[in-house]
Order: structure tokens, then C-alpha cells, then sequence
């Protein structure tokens, strides 16, 4: 079973495409964004430690973060065998944390898929977004911060993860259907689904999946 990372500045489609995945593999999707914002929805004391550092557009330190998404990723690997983890790690401390999480688990991570886009395009889409979603945190300041403190903090795991091999870097700026037959081509090359050569149209979890 695939055990995915996808990495990528905000707007460049980690949720879309790894929910696409999600799809055609069976592996569980795993939303940092998502369970972050649940916590703080919940108005727990680790919900509003997050809030703090979210409604800034900074990255969550990596204790809070490890104490919600390792209890995520080991229920996945429980129930689906695989994941695909959207938007985690984000730092060098967090992966290499995360490998060591995973290889004490053998829940290491198979591949890991890097999409990118032009940052006008990146800004475009967020700024759109927060109009039609009602995000908050999707203000022009706080999107240009984001994306800043992406490319401090998170561009440098591209080549941590070139080098260990499992890097697909992905270009965004086109359309979905050539960024997922991409995608499936690498995936199926590298063994880690069947090569049963179907298009990217497909919608259903692809049969036959092993470890």
C-alpha cells in the first residue's frame, strides 16, 4: 500500500490531488490543515495553543503537531494499510522526526510528491479560495507570509526527500487530469500501485494493492 507525503506550498492542490489519490489507491487521507483546524474548532486548550500560531499564517510547533497527526497516522495504517499525509512534515526537525516515527512503526513513507506552481498563480488561488470557502486565514498578508515561510522552512525537504530517492516533483499549472496521469505513471513505475493502465478519470480504489 502506498505511504505517500505530498509536499507543496499552499495553493498548489495538495488537498485536491490527495483526495484524488485517496481514490484510486484506498489509502487513508491525512489533512494536517484539516485536523488542525477540527482541534481548534473544538475550542480545546490544544486548539487555542494552535490558533495562536495559525491565525499568523506560522507553522505549529512540532510537538502539537506530532501530538495530533501520530494518532492519525497510526489509525490509517490500521484501518487502510496506507495514507496519503497532506501538508506534514513541514520542517527538517519534523522529517526527520517523522522518518524516525516511521521506521520504529514500519510505517516509512514510499514516495513523496512535490507540486509546484508560480507563486502569482499560488496567490490567485488562495485569495479565491478565501472568498468562496469563508477561510479567514486566507487574507493577502497572511498568504504572503505563508508562502514565505514555506520557502524557508519547507522547500529545503525537496532535496532531503531528492535524495533519499522518493521525490516526484509535479508542476501544477496545467490541468488536473495531466498532473494525476503524471502522477499514476510515476506511481505505477515505481511499483507501488498496479500497472493496470487506466486514466486518471477512474474514481474507484484500485484492487489488488499489496505492501
Amino acid at each position: 500500500m502506498v505511504r505517500v507525503i505530498m509536499l507543496s506550498p499552499p495553493g498548489a492542490g495538495k488537498g485536491t490531488h490527495s483526495r484524488w489519490l485517496t481514490l484510486q489507491t484506498g489509502a487513508a487521507h491525512i489533512s494536517s490543515g484539516d485536523l488542525l483546524r477540527a482541534e481548534v474548532a473544538r475550542g480545546s486548550d490544544l486548539g487555542r495553543e494552535v490558533a495562536a500560531y495559525t491565525d499568523r499564517g506560522d507553522l505549529v510547533p512540532d510537538e502539537l503537531i506530532f501530538r495530533i497527526l501520530a494518532p492519525a497516522v497510526v489509525a490509517a495504517a490500521r484501518d487502510t494499510g496506507g495514507y496519503v499525509l497532506d501538508g506534514f512534515p513541514r520542517t527538517m526537525p519534523q522529517a526527520l522526526r517523522a522518518a524516525q516515527f516511521g521506521a520504529d512503526l514500519a510505517l516509512t513513507s514510499n514516495a513523496v510528491i512535490y507540486l509546484t506552481a508560480p507563486e502569482e498563480e499560488l496567490v490567485s488561488r488562495l485569495l479565491d479560495r478565501a472568498g468562496r470557502d469563508g477561510r479567514a486565514d486566507d487574507t493577502l498578508s497572511v498568504v504572503k507570509h505563508r508562502l514565505a515561510v514555506f520557502a524557508k522552512e519547507t522547500a529545503p525537504l525537496v532535496e532531503y526527500y531528492r535524495g533519499r530517492g522518493i521525490l516526484l516533483e509535479l508542476s501544477t499549472d496545467r490541468p488536473e487530469l495531466e498532473v494525476q496521469a503524471d502522477l499514476l505513471d510515476w506511481l505505477e513505475a515505481r511499483g507501488l500501485i498496479p500497472a493496470v493502465g487506466v486514466s486518471p478519470e477512474r474514481a474507484g480504489p484500485a484492487p489488488g494493492l499489496s505492501c
